[in-house]
């Protein structure tokens, strides 16, 4: 009885990694484009001039931004009025620091490709590192097993596990090009990270302030009336 309960409780776990490694496997993620899909002909690997001029222009917008809410925050006034969308003060920080558009939403695109596949990657060897410790606790209940139907199973299971994570290990594998544009990043990505959180709390502060404004019109003035 306990050796069914043992190999019950692996089975689970190994429906679970299989099924998580199989995630985004399917019709939807082979035609998802690879980080360096839709990169036009003159387009080359991402650099760190790049990387440092996407922070430069990410920064002056952010600054562009956070002045924006701080008058509206001491002055009062229409949030939507006086703070802009990101995409525009990008363009405006870009045309400021003399920097072509489309250079710059090239790059911007290609560090947010590189970061979605880092993310992936990283979740990849997490994944990994499970299958290796479903496949080694596997291995040890196969080698204690000692009646035929029980390590069967277990060899079955074993199996199915060797497999994904061999699946696992060969799309882990990053192309030489990707990999130096990932170093490129590496030493940027505390500064990127930093200004997400900015970009994050700039966000909501303006929701913030929307309803604050909402608030206030639906609230009756002393006549009756919602306050204007």
């Amino acid at each position: 009885m306990r050796s069914i309960l043992v190999m019950m409780a692996g089975c689970a776990v190994v429906g679970a990694l299989v099924a998580a490694c199989g995630q985004g496997s399917g019709p939807e993620s082979a035609e998802r484009p690879s980080p360096t899909a839709g990169r036009s002909a003159d387009q080359g690997p991402l650099t760190e001039a790049d990387v440092q001029m996407f922070l430069a222009v990410r920064s002056k917008a952010m600054q562009r931004l956070e002045d924006a809410l701080a008058s509206v925050d001491a002055d009062g006034g229409d949030v939507l009025a006086h703070v802009q969308e990101m995409t525009v003060a990008e363009r405006d920080a870009a045309r400021a620091l003399g920097v072509d558009w489309r250079r710059f939403t090239r790059v911007r695109d290609q560090i947010g490709r590189l970061l979605t596949s880092q993310r992936q990657h990283d979740d990849q060897r997490l994944l990994a590192a499970e299958l290796t410790k479903a496949k080694e606790d596997l291995g040890a209940q196969l080698a204690a097993a000692r009646d035929a139907a029980s390590r069967q199973f277990l060899e079955a299971q074993l199996k199915v596990v060797a497999d994904q994570l061999d699946k696992l290990n060969r799309e882990r594998a990053v192309a030489p090009p990707q990999a130096e544009e990932l170093r490129a990043l590496e030493s940027a990505r505390a500064e990127i990270a930093t200004l997400q959180g900015r970009q994050d709390r700039i966000q909501h502060r303006v929701q913030e302030l929307l309803q604050r404004a909402a608030d206030a019109q639906a609230t009756p003035s002393p006549t009756g009336r919602p306050a204007r």
